[in-house]
C-alpha cells in the first residue's frame, strides 16, 4: 500500500481573502503566496461558515456547520460526540502536530497527539487587547476603538520581526521538520498563527511599508446604516467606530496591510524549508484562514454582528502532490469542505456525519459537482435569541436577523445605548444583495417589493437547509451561559478574572447537547 501524503497546513487569523497578489490587489506585497498559488488549486469564491474564531474554526475542523457542532460564538463548547479532522487522521496513522492557535473551547487537543500553543514561544507581552509588558508598552505608538471589544486598530509594534510571537512560533515549527523529514508515519503538521488578526500593530519594516495617506477608502466607509440590520447599527456605536476618524481608517488598512505582508514572509519562510528537506513535491499543503476582516467598508473595522464579503470569504490554497489540479477555480467553497477534501485527497473514508462535500470531484470535473451555494451563520451571545442566517446563491446574497425587536431589553440598564434614540429607528429584518450589480453591498433590497419573490425564494432555501441538517444544538440550553457572558462582557476592571472564574465553572465554554437528545 503507498504511503499516503503529508499534510501540511497552515492557517491565519483574520485574513480577507482580497487582500493577495494572487487575488488581485494591486498594494498588498505577498510575493511568496503569490509564486505559491501558481502551484495550487486556487479557490476564488471560498466563504467561512462564520466570520469568527472559534464557530469557524471548528466548522473546519469537524466538516459541519455552526448549528449542528453548537459553537455558534467564540464562548461554546462542541456538542460532546463531534470528530474532528485531527482525530480521524490519527486514526488513520498520521502523526498529528499543532504549533499555534487551536481556539476549539474543547477539554483537549481536538484530536491533536501534539499541541504546542503560542505562548509557549512567547511571553505574552504583546496580547489580543493590546500591551500588556510595562517596558514595551512605554515604547509603543498605537490606537484603540473607544468602545465595547477596544481593540488595537494601528499602531508600530518595537519588537524586531523576529521577536513576535507568531515569528518565534513560525521557527519552532520549521525547526520542528528537521526532526521530522524522515518520518515513518504520515504527518499532519499544522502551523496556525494569530496574524492579521487585531492588534493592527506590525513591526518594522513592514509598520511603514503602506502609506496611510495614500489608502484608498472604500466608498461606504461613512455609509447610512439606517437600511442595515440593527445588529450592524448596535456595533458601529457600540464599538465606537462612528468615532474614528478618516485618518483612523487609512492607518488601519495600512497597519493591517503590513501584517499581511509579515505573514506572507512567514509562509515563504516555511515553503523553502520544504523545499529544502524535499518535502514539499509530494506532500499535500494548505493556506486558508478562519475569516476576513473589514477595513473602514460600512464603517467597520475587524468583525463583530455582520455577513459582508470582506468578512465571509477566505484565502483557500490547496497544493496537491506534484501540483496536480493546479489552476483557479471559480466555484464556490466552504470552510467545511477542507476536512472531506482532505481526507477523499488521503484514501480517508469521509464520515457520513460530514456536511460539506469533498472538492475533488470538482476539481476533477465531475458533472454537477461545482456547488451553486454557500451558508452561514453569526451570533452574539447576550445580544441575538438565535443566529442570523445567510446564503450566497449565484449572484444574490440574502441575510436574515431574527428577533432584533429584543436587542435594547437584552442590554444591561446602564449600557451607554439602553434608551437611546437608536432604537426608535425602523427594524430591518435582513439584507438582500445582487453582488454582481452592487459587489459592496450598498443598496438593501430585503424590503423592496420588486425583489420581494428573490427574498422569499432565498428564504424558503435558507429554512430548508436549515431543517436538512439533521438535530441541531439545542439553543435553550445556552440561555444561562449566554446571559452571564453577556454581564461580564461589559464590566472593567477585574474581567479577566471574572470570566475565567465563569469558565472554570462552566458558566460560560458550555457542552451542547442536540435538539431532541437527552443529556
Amino acid at each position: 500500500m503507498a504511503k499516503k501524503p503529508h499534510v501540511f497546513f497552515i492557517m491565519t487569523d483574520e485574513l480577507r481573502a482580497d487582500t493577495l497578489g494572487y487575488m488581485g490587489h494591486s498594494t498588498v506585497q505577498t510575493p511568496h503566496l503569490d509564486a505559491f498559488a501558481k502551484d495550487c488549486a486556487v479557490f476564488t469564491n471560498a466563504y467561512t461558515n462564520c466570520p469568527m474564531c472559534a464557530p469557524a474554526r471548528v466548522s473546519l475542523a469537524t466538516g459541519r456547520y455552526g448549528l449542528s457542532h453548537g459553537v455558534l460564538d467564540n464562548a461554546f463548547a462542541p456538542v460532546e460526540d463531534e470528530m474532528s479532522l485531527y482525530s480521524t487522521m490519527s486514526h488513520q496513522g498520521y502523526h498529528t502536530i499543532n504549533y499555534g492557535k487551536i481556539h476549539y473551547n474543547t477539554p483537549g487537543s481536538f484530536g491533536f497527539e501534539e499541541h504546542y500553543p503560542r505562548g509557549q514561544f512567547a511571553g505574552g507581552e504583546v496580547g489580543v487587547f493590546g500591551v500588556t509588558d510595562r517596558e514595551l508598552l512605554k515604547k509603543s505608538v498605537y490606537k484603540k476603538n473607544e468602545g465595547e471589544v477596544s481593540l488595537v486598530i494601528h499602531g508600530v509594534n518595537p519588537q524586531k520581526p523576529e521577536e513576535t510571537a507568531d515569528s518565534l512560533l513560525t521557527q519552532a515549527y520549521i525547526k520542528r521538520l528537521n526532526d521530522l523529514k524522515d518520518s515513518e508515519r504520515p504527518l499532519f503538521h499544522r502551523l496556525s498563527i494569530i496574524d492579521p488578526h487585531t492588534p493592527y500593530f506590525p513591526v518594522e519594516p513592514y509598520a511603514s511599508m503602506y502609506d496611510y495617506r495614500e489608502m484608498p477608502l472604500p466608498d461606504t466607509w461613512r455609509e447610512d446604516l439606517s437600511t442595515k440590520p440593527l445588529l450592524h447599527r448596535y456595533y458601529y456605536r457600540a464599538r465606537g467606530f462612528n468615532r474614528l476618524t478618516e485618518e483612523d481608517f487609512r492607518k488601519s488598512m495600512a497597519s493591517y496591510y503590513g501584517l499581511v505582508t509579515h505573514v506572507d514572509d512567514r509562509v515563504g519562510q516555511v515553503l523553502a524549508k520544504l523545499k529544502e528537506l524535499g518535502l514539499y513535491d509530494e506532500s499535500i499543503i494548505v493556506f486558508t484562514s478562519d475569516h476576513g476582516s473589514m477595513m473602514g467598508e460600512h464603517g467597520f473595522i475587524e468583525k463583530w454582528g455582520i455577513m459582508y464579503e470582506e468578512v465571509s470569504r477566505i484565502p483557500l490554497l490547496i497544493k496537491f502532490p506534484k501540483n496536480m489540479l493546479q489552476g483557479t477555480y471559480e466555484a464556490f467553497a466552504e470552510i467545511v469542505d477542507i476536512m472531506p477534501t482532505l481526507l477523499d485527497a488521503a484514501g480517508i473514508d469521509i464520515p457520513d456525519c460530514v456536511q460539506g462535500q469533498s472538492l475533488l470531484p470538482m476539481l476533477n470535473k465531475e458533472p454537477g459537482a461545482a456547488k451553486n451555494e454557500v451558508f452561514g451563520h453569526i451570533f452574539t451571545g447576550g445580544l441575538q435569541r438565535e443566529p442570523a442566517l445567510m446564503i450566497r446563491k449565484g449572484p444574490w446574497k440574502l441575510t436574515w436577523y431574527p428577533g432584533q425587536e429584543e436587542l435594547h431589553d437584552r442590554l444591561m440598564n446602564d449600557h451607554c445605548l439602553k434608551f437611546t434614540h437608536m432604537f426608535l429607528e425602523d427594524v430591518v429584518e435582513g439584507e438582500l444583495y445582487q453582488l454582481e450589480q452592487d459587489p459592496g453591498e450598498s443598496h438593501n433590497l430585503f424590503h423592496t417589493p420588486d425583489y420581494a419573490d428573490i427574498k422569499e425564494e432565498l428564504l424558503q432555501r435558507l429554512t430548508e437547509w436549515r431543517d436538512g441538517l439533521g438535530p441541531l444544538a439545542d439553543l435553550e440550553d445556552m440561555q444561562q451561559a449566554r446571559n452571564t457572558v453577556n454581564n461580564y462582557h461589559l464590566m472593567q476592571g477585574d474581567n479577566l478574572a471574572r470570566m475565567q472564574t465563569l469558565m472554570r465553572a462552566g458558566g460560560t465554554v458550555k457542552q451542547l447537547v442536540r435538539q431532541g437528545i437527552k443529556k
